[in-house]
């Protein structure tokens, strides 16, 4: 079975029940360690305002916009960690910033995971979210697409 299990959240309903079904496994099998992360996405559209300085390789993002960036992460994982609690285990808790399948491919690579878990959909209304899909076509192990 598994051993390593990375679980993607980004806030959604979708994420909310992988989420679930990630820890379900993990009292299935306690031995195994499970580790929820989310993707903060660099707002893109914030590079044409006025107020963005940026560069080829640093963009430097207005208060307000890092702040509710925060803010969303710490949510999105204050909840994680309320439901793993209420299920009696415990998690490990990442936040990255980049492009989301990216990099939820990247550290399940580089952390040694077994098993990504992961909504269907997650903020759009799509039968299959194009991050969904993208980490089942882009990592080499297993995915757990929960809808």
């Amino acid at each position: 079975m598994f051993k390593k299990i990375l679980v993607a959240t980004d806030g959604s309903p979708k994420s909310k029940k992988a989420l679930e079904t990630a820890f379900k496994l993990k009292i299935q099998k306690p031995d195994s360690e499970v580790t929820v992360l989310h993707v903060s996405e660099t707002p893109l559209k914030t590079v044409v305002e006025s107020s963005v300085e940026y560069s080829s390789k640093i963009m430097v993002l207005p208060d307000s916009t890092r702040i509710n960036m925060i803010r969303e992460k710490d949510e999105i994982l204050e909840e994680a960690r309320l439901i793993a609690e209420e299920m009696g285990i415990r998690v490990k808790l990442l936040n990255k910033i980049g492009d989301p399948a990216s990099v939820i491919v990247e550290e399940a690579e580089k952390g040694g995971y077994d098993l990504i878990v992961i909504g269907g959909e997650g903020r759009s209304s799509r039968i299959l979210g194009s991050v969904a899909s993208r980490v089942l076509n882009q990592f080499k192990g297993s995915v757990l697409v929960v809808k």
